[in-house]
């Protein structure tokens, strides 16, 4: 009998043992499942544009809260690391400002080359969305592609999205462990996320940007500038020069500014000139600050009168070296090309709202013209940045100042017909403040950027008095000449940046 409760309690003992067993492996499957289970996150919104996304979350994902601006295009990102802190998983957005036309079975075999794979499988999500180039709500189809690395388990997945205003979405996928499944599950889950609704506002700096090329940049020249008498008229042309006095949030003058734009149109181009010979709309610009961290800029721009075709050269001194930037567009393609220690070079599909910096005080007069109180441009800087702002009216000449939005500056003085506001959306919180006076010319600038800054609009005597230094700009008889020997650069030259 004791031999029987003896065996009882060993196959007790046994089933016991037995049961935890299952009971351990059925909880290390549910952490397993827990683990890889992708949780998403609520939608994370690029406001301007009309896109939210929704990223992985929880589970030992690290995710970012919002987009940041990278290059003429935002990013979003979210990640998967192992106990090792080395990352398993990557997913990344990327929303390009400027993408350059191309199939999606080129854009795949251009990031298979890049991580050393070859495509595996395409495909398409048929969203129901809103076709390219066209206006509605919804997201487009996503052309897909699947990467795979011979002989590893790295697995990449690939989404396009192509967007209207030649706006592009990219979905990147890349896994580095494990199968194939779960890097499809995570792009699927992503790609379902997607909300996009096209921006009334951008379509509104569209129309406005091909207002002023239809009307022409020279049309914008020769009334606006006849009578300033701050201005001085091309013998050659309409055009002007026009000096500002640089000013800190204490109004102490720190520097200057000078602005230069001719017309020289002729009545028909000639077959056998260059294209260069034939940019006829010239346009300067030259800001100096003085002091231990003091810099110069200084930028030489030639166009056609409806700018679609531009040359757009400058430079750039500070106290840590000079660069240099060749922006040239035609046709919609952009190449900017950077000199410092080395050459770079890229190329955008610029947007139908896209308008060069040196042109972007004509968006004002056409707002006037077309009664439009707030657009969305692509300011195309002197760098090549392209960068998207937003272009509001002032109801009243100071209804802006009303809202506290001078910054507690005292910007009064000649009374301004109108005020304009910029804000850059890029995420750094730059603004300006644009005061015009009747003739559409401006009268100051209040600049928001890591400082706040005072442009003032002043004669050349005043600048002779503060920058006496700076006389070989100010004095010259034509400074269009300094400014475009200053700002011209061949492709030769590249700007060294100082070894310290």
């Amino acid at each position: 009998m004791n031999g029987t409760y003896k065996k009882k309690t060993y196959w007790a003992n046994k089933a016991a043992f037995f049961g935890l067993f299952i009971a351990a492996l059925l909880i290390a499957r549910f952490v397993v499942l827990w683990k890889s289970a992708i949780v998403l996150s609520g939608p994370i919104k690029l406001e301007f544009a009309g896109l939210s996304v929704c990223m992985p979350m929880g589970n030992g994902w690290q995710t970012e809260k919002q987009w940041k601006y990278e290059q003429s295009s935002f990013a979003l990102g979210s990640f998967l690391a192992s106990g090792s802190s080395s990352i398993t998983t990557l997913v990344s957005c990327r929303y390009l400002l400027a993408a350059e036309k191309a199939a999606p079975e080129v854009l795949f075999e251009e990031k298979a080359s890049e991580v050393g794979g070859t495509v595996a499988e395409t495909g398409r999500i048929e969203t129901g969305g809103a076709a390219e180039g066209s206006q509605g709500r919804g997201v487009p189809a996503i052309d897909w592609a699947r990467i795979e690395k011979s002989k590893t388990q790295f697995h990449t997945f690939v989404g396009v999205v192509q967007l209207p205003n030649n706006r592009r979405l990219d979905i990147e996928v890349h896994q580095a462990v494990g199968d194939a499944g779960m890097a499809e599950e995570i792009f699927k889950a992503v790609a379902g996320g997607l909300e996009f609704t096209d921006n009334r506002m951008l379509e509104a700096g569209g129309k406005i940007v091909s207002e002023i090329k239809n009307k022409g940049l020279e049309s914008f020249l020769s009334p606006r500038f006849a009578d300033s008498d701050l201005s001085a008229k091309s013998p050659q042309g309409d055009g002007r020069e026009i000096f500002f006095l640089i000013k800190d949030e204490k109004e102490s003058t720190i520097g200057f500014a000078m602005e230069v734009m001719d017309s020289r149109l002729a009545e028909k181009p000639q077959a056998d000139v260059e294209p260069e010979a034939q940019l006829n709309i010239t346009a300067g610009s030259f800001y100096y600050i003085g002091g231990r961290y003091g810099q110069e800029q200084a930028a030489f721009f030639q166009s056609d009168n409806s700018f679609s075709e531009f040359i757009w050269r400058g430079r750039t001194s500070r106290p840590g070296g000079r660069g240099g930037t060749e922006i040239v567009g035609k046709d919609g393609i952009m190449t900017v090309k950077q000199f410092s220690r080395r050459v770079e070079e890229k190329n955008y599909q610029i947007g139908p709202a896209a308008m060069p910096d040196v042109l972007s005080e004509f968006i004002f007069s056409q707002m006037l013209d077309s009664d439009l109180k707030e657009i969305l441009v692509d300011i195309i800087e002197a760098d090549g940045e392209i960068i998207p702002a937003c272009i509001r009216r002032a109801e009243t000449p100071n209804s802006f100042d009303s809202q506290n939005q001078s910054g507690g500056i005292d910007v009064a003085g000649e009374e301004p017909a109108h005020v304009f506001s910029i804000e850059l959306l890029d995420g750094r919180g730059f603004s300006e403040q644009v005061y015009l006076d009747g003739q559409m010319q401006v009268l100051r600038i209040l600049l928001r950027h890591e400082n706040i800054y005072i442009l003032e609009r002043t004669s050349t005597e005043n600048l002779l008095k503060e920058f006496p230094e700076q006389g070989s700009y100010i004095l010259q008889s034509s400074a269009r000449g300094a400014l475009q020997q200053e700002g011209e650069m061949s492709e030769g030259e590249q700007p060294q940046e100082d070894s310290k």
